[in-house]
């Protein structure tokens, strides 16, 4: 079988595609034919060595696919069942713990950019018929990250306003989750054209931060200087900015660091403002199944980009890299369909 693996070396060029044998089932493990996996700024992240990953290393976070064997003990999966791969295969409910993170797919273990995988029936998570497996590849981080920040973390009511920094994959299911949730959604990008198509997935209000580069006195002035509720915070090093935009008691569920690890930010507004900050580590099981639930409940469908055949990830990767996606960005297997 293909995997798509980093060996030899850090760096996108050190992503090939190898063959390995198809894994063996254990008595707790579960085998998944693949059919499409979605891509990660992890997935980056991992592969330029930011956490040192020991190598060779498979990719990947995302998987879809159809289960084809089940070991003798496995309990909840059946052979022809529909499934999804979970992020952090030992968070099954409650809140997250130390231990959960040591086995966290295509991070600290091997990934699931594979045409087969074996994984525990814990890592796995049964999807609808109507979604499709390029859909469903694209939920195990991104959607499910979404889901914990303004569902769990920001508790985001209707009527209340969420900004949310950028078009990327989490920040599009932030946008949609919002929206089924009742709220009003700012959004802010450096691209007109990616503007234009949150609005069509129903944002209310839009800034450019390339020509506003203090984006936060937009958002105050387009909120009638009332500033937003809730905050998804992409970037980081615009925290400043994302709390000077919040009301007063406002939330920010803190999701990613695209702008960079680091950044400056005055107490005062935090202070003055009562501001509660929350880092957010995507989610449980039990939360993933409450969103796939909620999403056939509301109709959400993932919002792909692009769809690439497992042999064009160079290409994938540099396009997911230089950020010209919105949304998701795909990968599928040519002989078998998504």
């Amino acid at each position: 079988m293909r995997t798509i693996t980093v060996e030899n070396g850090y760096g996108l060029d050190h992503i090939t595609i190898t063959e390995n044998p198809i894994p063996e089932v254990g008595e707790h493990e579960v085998l998944v034919k693949v059919h499409a996996v979605s891509l990660n700024q992890l997935d980056i992240m991992v592969a330029e060595g930011i956490f040192g990953t020991p190598l060779p290393h498979v990719l990947g976070s995302d998987a879809a696919g159809v289960v084809v064997q089940v070991g003798h003990s496995v309990k909840h999966f059946a052979a022809g069942d529909r499934v999804c791969t979970h992020f952090i295969q030992g968070w099954q409910d409650g809140q997250l713990k130390a231990e959960y993170l040591k086995h966290r797919l295509g991070t600290d273990v091997n990934g699931v950019f594979a045409e087969y995988i074996s994984l525990s029936e814990q890592a796995l998570v049964k999807i609808p018929d109507r979604m499709s497996f390029a859909e469903a590849s694209t939920l195990p981080i991104a959607a499910l990250v979404a889901w914990e920040a303004v569902v769990n973390t920001i508790q985001i009511r209707p009527g209340q306003s969420l900004l949310i920094q950028g078009t990327g994959g989490a920040s599009v299911f932030a946008l949609q989750i919002g929206k089924m949730m009742g709220a009003k959604i700012i959004v802010t990008s450096g691209s007109d054209e990616k503007l234009a198509i949150a609005r069509k997935l129903g944002a209310d209000i839009t800034v450019n931060y390339r020509k506003y580069p203090e984006w936060q006195q937009q958002v105050l002035e387009l909120t009638n200087g009332e500033g937003a509720d809730a905050a998804v915070e992409m970037s980081w090093s615009e925290l400043r900015k994302t709390a000077e935009s919040m009301k007063l008691n406002g939330r920010i569920a803190v999701v990613g660091l695209l702008g960079g690890q680091f950044t400056e930010i005055s107490a005062f507004p935090v202070i003055q403002k009562c501001l509660a900050i929350h880092g957010v580590q995507v989610g449980s099981k039990k939360s993933f199944e409450d969103m796939i639930r909620a999403f056939g409940l509301n109709n959400v469908h993932p919002y792909i980009d692009r769809i690439f055949p497992m042999e064009d990830i160079p290409e994938a990767m540099e396009y997911f890299r230089t950020g010209k996606h919105i949304g998701k960005v795909v990968l599928t297997f040519l002989s078998l369909p998504i």
